[in-house]
């Protein structure tokens, strides 16, 4: 079945002009006698009627207190023969609905874990004065402790209509400790088919699913970490607007069940009274764009983007903003020379970087974080790189430490631990390589692991001569909790695991960017922002992408590559390779084979011509909106094959866009243009809307596949439409 990007992007041309003017009413929130949430209402439109728990807790029995009046034990406590662990999604390792993970079940808890819900109160009372509703459930039991827990939730009003709901427990049980809360629970957000969905998702932030219906797996985005902590569900013009506005970037994760119930599984300090930030609920009035929009206004006063716009910040290595095209190569020193020689001779006029995997003894996912002695000539390669005005990038992770090293012996206390005493373990081995060790997650708060990772990325930069770094998976996977007291952070989740990572990596940016040289990380993790210069983008695409993060953070950072598969006909490169080039991305993470086929080779110079030309916008500007036709276009099919054909469930993307593509945005210099492609091979004329003035069109014609930067027309012009 194909799928029109476009019908998942646009609202019709009247919808979207009267927006502007149309008041958005305020969120309404309905309660049962009981404490149900019976719906969310706003304006005409009515959300959230499913009913159930508000809320849910999941408490962790501490095996050295006894229970009351016993003098014992629980059985089935951590350490007493039992090897409880976080299910529910919590050690699934997937973002997304993969194959084969776990699905949650609230009210399911693991051994020697205790899940209460309001049901099990004794009573409960509901207010309201000043438009804030308080909720208050007391009496709840902990095991054999009667009457040791209440529940407590606030519902503020803000002033632009929108509501913060709050969750804060007090436990007199000095047997139970909260370890994790899922809340708010808001359930059958929308009907089957009744609207549409935008959901975290990996890379460009989130899809966008029209007439989202019930799905066999739950979405599981964890923050942080790929995704947004942000969902936003629409019926029409109206919107519900569902994100955790937190500035302390606590580890949480967004749960969409696949039956359109929502909430955040939210992991804080073991034993605080509660999830620690407020979720914020709040009307939209037009489509996905104001979701990002509102989003933005929020993420742009936060620590991590203290460092202000790319345009302003004299510190910022611009060369990683004005590279337009990336290969991807594991190799050894030869073969990147010899690469990017030809690269130059192709493309003369820019630079091409290089992702350097191999430039280490080791393979691949193995040895981490021994890489050192290097392979035979990597500084030379680099300097010779440098010399031709190209851009090697050499490999390295943040995160992980292989266990089968001997240097693990020694580093295994400093690794992140599970409840039950054991170390965070992942693998990484596939059909591809089924014999890679296993890898263990290492805790950012030790010093152990800072001052490892600041010395293997310093001696990149001081011996090789390296003018940019690649550091995986920072700002991708998933932040854990961690069990150890003895690494001196707060015991379980909460807000420390950035804070780690900002002691870390700080002070290695800064040592980068003094010497001109730029830092880089996987993903998008908004709470690194500060942290790396860029983010490497290389989850594989589809058309119901869309572009949530670039919508926020365009011109604070550079989400960089457009991944396609090497078999990708020219006509489905075109689109995809158009398409996120018009939001903001520099090309690549390619096969070096693409140098090699004449009709992909004359794209990709294309595209990165353009994007050099627009610089002002692409690289140092603001993502505003799209182009919104007035009458529908053509459509253009392609096919999007899977890059790594041998994951379960990979399978090609048959979709069509629309002929003609485009993106209004604000330049460095303030000026609003559109960018726009012909993805056909036809002429093709349209009408389309004037971003910022409702009722206003303008027409253009493009030749077959052009590109094409228009000014808006002056503000005089009115089509009276």
């Amino acid at each position: 079945m194909k799928t029109p990007f476009a019908t998942l992007l646009s609202l019709p041309v009247a919808m979207a002009a009267g927006l502007a003017a149309a008041a958005t009413p305020a969120v309404e929130t309905r309660f049962s006698d009981d404490g149900v949430l019976e719906s969310i209402r706003i304006g005409e439109e009515v959300f959230a009627t499913g009913g159930g728990n508000l809320w849910e807790a999941e408490f962790l029995i501490n095996p050295g207190a006894s229970a009351p009046g016993t003098g014992q034990t629980g059985a089935s406590a951590p350490g007493a023969g039992q090897k409880p662990a976080l299910e529910s999604g919590w050690d699934d390792g997937a973002l997304g609905a993969a194959p084969g993970a776990p699905c949650p079940v609230p009210g399911a808890a693991a051994p020697g874990f205790l899940t209460v819900a309001p049901t099990n109160a004794t009573s409960f009372a509901k207010s309201k004065a000043g438009g804030v509703i308080e909720l208050s459930w007391r009496g709840i039991p902990l095991g054999e402790e009667p009457a040791a827990l209440d529940a407590f939730v606030t519902i503020a009003p803000q002033p632009d209509g929108s509501q913060k709901w709050s969750l804060r427990f007090e436990n007199r049980s000095p047997r139970h400790a909260l370890l994790r809360t899922r809340f708010p629970m808001l359930r059958r957000v929308t009907r089957d088919g009744e609207g549409d969905a935008l959901l975290p998702w990996q890379d460009h932030g989130a899809k966008l699913f029209r007439r989202r219906s019930a799905q066999p797996r739950p979405i599981w985005a964890h923050y942080l970490g790929y995704a947004p902590p942000v969902a936003a569900f629409f019926k029409g013009e109206t919107g519900l607007y569902f994100a955790a506005e937190d500035p302390e970037a606590r580890q949480k994760c967004l749960v969409e069940s696949g039956e359109q119930d929502i909430y955040f599984d939210t992991l804080p300090e073991l034993g605080a009274d509660g999830p620690g930030y407020a979720t914020t609920i709040a009307p939209l009035r037009g489509d996905w764009w104001e979701a990002a929009r509102r989003y933005r206004a929020f993420a742009l006063q936060q620590k991590w983007a203290a460092r202000g716009p790319i345009k302003d910040n004299p510190a910022y290595p611009r060369r990683l903003c004005e590279i337009p095209l990336w290969i991807n190569i594991h190799g050894r020193s030869d073969a990147v020379s010899n690469v990017l020689a030809k690269a130059k001779q192709t493309y003369p006029d820019f630079s091409t970087g290089l992702h350097w995997h191999l430039w280490q003894q080791s393979a691949h996912d193995i040895n981490y974080p021994e890489y050192f002695p290097a392979q035979p000539r990597v500084k030379e390669t680099i300097d010779f790189c440098h010399s031709i005005g190209q851009e090697p990038m050499p490999y390295t992770n943040g995160r992980l430490w292989t266990v089968t090293t001997m240097g693990y012996l020694l580093a295994e206390p400093y690794a992140a631990m599970k409840t039950d005493g054991s170390r965070v373990v992942e693998s990484y081995a596939s059909v591809n390589n089924p014999t890679k060790p296993p890898l263990a997650v290492m805790c950012p708060w030790t010093e152990t692991w800072r001052r490892v990772v600041q010395t293997f990325t310093g001696r990149i930069l001081d011996e090789l001569g390296a003018t940019s770094l690649f550091v995986d998976q920072v700002g991708a996977a998933r932040a854990f909790p961690c069990y150890d007291p003895s690494h001196g952070h707060p015991v379980g989740g909460g807000a420390w695991w950035r804070e780690g990572y900002a002691r870390m990596m700080e002070p290695v940016r800064r040592a980068y960017n003094e010497r001109g040289a730029f830092l880089t990380t996987e993903g998008a993790g908004e709470a690194y922002l500060d942290l790396f210069d860029g983010f490497l983008q290389v989850v594989e695409r589809t058309p119901e992408d869309v572009p949530f993060w670039s919508a926020v953070y365009s011109g604070y950072t550079t989400y960089f590559c457009t991944p396609e598969d090497t078999d990708d006909d020219p006509q489905s490169f075109r689109v995809q390779q158009c398409r996120e080039m018009l939001w903001g991305h520099p090309l690549g993470w390619f096969d070096p084979n693409v140098l090699d086929k004449p009709q992909k080779r004359a794209i990709v110079g294309q595209l990165c011509a353009f994007r050099q030309e627009n610089l002002d916008a692409l690289a140092y500007g603001n993502l505003l909106d799209e182009l919104r036709p007035v009458s529908p276009l053509p459509e253009i099919a392609f096919s999007w094959k899977p890059r790594f054909k041998w994951r379960q469930g990979a399978t090609v993307k048959h979709g069509t866009a629309p002929a003609v593509i485009g993106n209004w945005w604000r330049t460095a210099g303030g000026e609003t243009v559109l960018l726009a492609a012909n993805l056909s091979d036809r002429e093709q004329t349209l009408e389309y809307e004037i971003f910022g003035r409702p009722g206003n069109t303008a027409s253009m014609t493009l030749a077959p596949h052009e590109l094409r930067r228009v000014p808006p027309p002056p503000e005089t012009i009115d089509s009276n439409r």
